[in-house]
């Protein structure tokens, strides 16, 4: 995949995305530009339950990964266009909630928070307003 077809998938991605359906076109393009591609190996720990968060979030692009309980039991599964460890919206420096393990080869945006407050603030309020109801969705299902 060249890196316009990415480009214009991840957009894709980006804009179905729950989280970020309040943003217009131009908005997602910055956020895009704000993001870094990562490609995760099948077994790597994204995050660890009790650890303090760095402020990231992500996308996931392609690929699955495992939300675990802290007695390793795994409580639920994360796969393309959804968005994890959107806790750091509200608190980044909050300690992860679960741990977070690929399954298979992952590729994910990842944002941080402190990152798109300070080189875009107008994006970080909506992005914490629409990241707050999001969670509010979340917990009442």
């Amino acid at each position: 995949m060249n890196f316009e077809q990415l480009n214009t998938l991840t957009k894709a991605l980006v804009r179905q995305s729950k989280l970020f359906q309040g943003f217009t076109e131009s908005e997602l393009d910055v956020l895009v530009a704000h993001s870094q591609l990562k490609k995760l190996p099948r077994g790597k720990i994204l995050y660890r339950k009790g650890e303090a968060s760095d402020g990231t979030f992500c996308l996931i692009i392609a690929g699955t990964v495992d939300i675990v309980a802290k007695d390793g039991h795994v409580v639920g599964a994360s796969n393309a266009g959804d968005v994890i460890g959107e806790l750091a919206l509200s608190n980044p420096y909050q300690m992860r909630t679960v741990s977070v393990i690929t399954t298979e080869p992952v590729e994910l945006l990842e944002w941080n928070i402190n990152h798109i407050k300070t080189k875009v603030p107008g994006l970080w309020k909506k992005l914490l307003k629409l990241g707050w109801e999001h969670m509010q969705e979340y917990y009442e299902e």
